[in-house]
């Protein structure tokens, strides 16, 4: 435990040199006249790597996925608690505006405007981290070529997830039929004074392209290179190296080549192109196999995997993730503990009903381990408020990677789009194959042999998955997606059923749109 709280700070110390070339609410400044601060930030390797750091940093910020893009509004926006008991002061306030759709309420338009800027800081970052990159020479860097590579791999993959889900908030979905109509723009250079805005087809096209470049570089890297033997679960979130090899350890906080990978499965599955999904899903599917690294099973024995022993977020499952030094606990105490101790009826807390609770996990509840150890029951299991983001000991044997790791894609995920892609009521070899996916993820959480019923149709099994992906995402922020993704009704218990109309699944942009540079 010494070692890993040696791990963890080191850590620290590294993000936030990224954080002390600028004010707090910037981790660089990005003003082009500054060219003393740029030019020091890029003359050695070391700039580099705190360069790309402090892109993580600003991820994991409370106004991108520390909250907003996870278990925030986003979540909120998907229905995916009831808000009853949510408080309505502080950032609930914003949480129960987006839930109704007033979006352009003044209690929530602070917050998406924060969030726009910052998701568009951290590309205009990206952008200037490649283009730097791109032109250094390579003995700048402490592992040479390697290391360019590997930074340029990752910025060129993360300019890619920020600007897709970018997409999936302030564009229809492709299908709900946007046609040429154009929403945001691509910008993939720095600085980007004149931005002009595409349509949604468009923009997957160049998302598709980075995340197929930033997969070729890391592919060379961490397949052909390095070996996959480095990606066992506690080798990517906690074992790590010291000194100069502390930038290279800890690669399940990192965008590596399966996270590459990963990611172009579902924007893949988002774009319609399921037969490339699947090709990606059954990728990383050969791999697991073969490897066992994201392996979608927490089994309940005494050991690393025990998610009775306190491994709620069931890290070894997840194939990318941010790392949060210490908000992320905070910000949840703050909105989801802050009334710990006064009477449990007048307790607040995001949390599932217990007619959520019967209706998604239905006559699993008493097996399925996402119910019986992620969340809480409260008031005579009338409420059952999630623990994924709750604080636990920094000496318990998994405190430091729950306490720290924001879940960005996770191997489940994986099965669940080979499961879609892959179904076809009309053969019954692809029906099974299908089912198998699923039964990999439920046998993984508890069910041991888990009943599907009646699959027959597409419509009847999109029940069954859809079900089992809400109990996984809760806290992620991918509820509200599948629905979009789907052209689907949106189920809500606080605002009864959501049409499927853009109205309701594309969030209008600020008024201002200066930050994009």
């Amino acid at each position: 435990r010494t070692l890993m709280k040696k791990i963890y700070f080191n850590i620290i110390s590294l993000m936030m040199a990224a954080i002390s070339f600028s004010s707090c609410s910037d981790w660089l400044d990005i003003n082009p006249s500054d060219e003393i601060k740029e030019e020091f930030l890029f003359n050695n390797g070391d700039g580099f790597q705190t360069a790309l750091n402090g892109i993580y940093r600003q991820m994991a910020s409370f106004s991108l996925y520390g909250s907003n893009l996870t278990w925030g509004i986003v979540d909120a926006w998907g229905q995916a608690y009831s808000l009853e008991k949510a408080p309505t002061s502080g950032a609930g306030q914003a949480m129960h505006k987006i839930a109704s759709l007033k979006f352009s309420n003044s209690q929530l338009t602070p917050t998406t405007d924060n969030m726009w800027n910052s998701a568009w800081n951290t590309i205009a970052n990206c952008n200037n981290l490649i283009q730097q990159t791109e032109k250094a020479d390579s003995t700048l860097f402490y592992k040479s070529e390697y290391e360019r590579q590997l930074i340029l791999g990752e910025a060129i993959g993360l300019r890619a997830y920020m600007h897709f889900d970018l997409l999936r908030i302030y564009a229809p979905a492709p299908s709900a039929n946007p046609g040429s109509t154009t929403y945001i723009p691509y910008v993939n250079y720095y600085p980007a004074y004149v931005n002009e805005n595409i349509s949604v087809p468009e923009c997957l096209e160049h998302i598709i392209s980075d995340l197929k470049k930033a997969q070729a570089i890391l592919y060379k890297l961490e397949v052909e290179g390095e070996k996959p033997r480095s990606l066992k679960p506690k080798d990517r979130f906690v074992n790590a190296a010291s000194g100069k090899n502390l930038f290279y350890a800890l690669r399940g906080y990192r965008l590596n080549y399966w996270a590459a990978t990963a990611l172009l499965a579902r924007v893949y599955l988002y774009a319609g192109m399921k037969q490339e999904a699947y090709n990606e899903c059954k990728i990383l599917i050969d791999e697991e196999k073969k490897y066992g690294f994201f392996k979608a099973v927490t089994s309940t024995y005494s050991g690393p995997r025990n998610i009775e022993a306190g491994n709620i977020k069931m890290y070894e499952n997840i194939i990318f993730g941010l790392y949060s030094p210490t908000e992320l606990v905070d910000w949840d105490a703050a909105i989801n503990h802050n009334s710990d101790g006064a009477d449990e009826y007048y307790q607040f807390y995001l949390c599932w009903s217990s007619d959520m609770v019967e209706e998604y996990f239905g006559e699993e509840k008493d097996k399925d381990w996402r119910c019986k150890y992620q969340f809480e029951p409260k008031y005579y299991d009338e409420y059952y408020r999630p623990l994924k983001y709750y604080k636990q000991s920094e000496s318990s044997e998994f405190g430091p990677v729950n306490n720290k790791t924001i879940p960005m894609i996770r191997m489940s995920e994986i099965y669940y789009i080979a499961a879609e892609c892959v179904y076809d009521p009309a053969d019954p070899a692809k029906v099974e194959e299908a089912k198998g996916y699923l039964k990999t993820v439920k046998q993984g959480r508890g069910i041991s042999k888990p009943d599907f019923g009646d699959v027959s149709s597409t419509e009847k099994f999109m029940k069954v998955l859809i079900d089992d992906e809400r109990r996984e995402f809760v806290g992620e922020g991918q509820t509200l997606f599948i629905y979009k993704r789907l052209n689907r009704i949106l189920p809500s218990y606080d605002h009864g059923d959501i049409p499927a109309i853009n109205e309701n699944f594309v969030l209008p942009k600020p008024e201002s749109e200066s930050n994009i540079k």
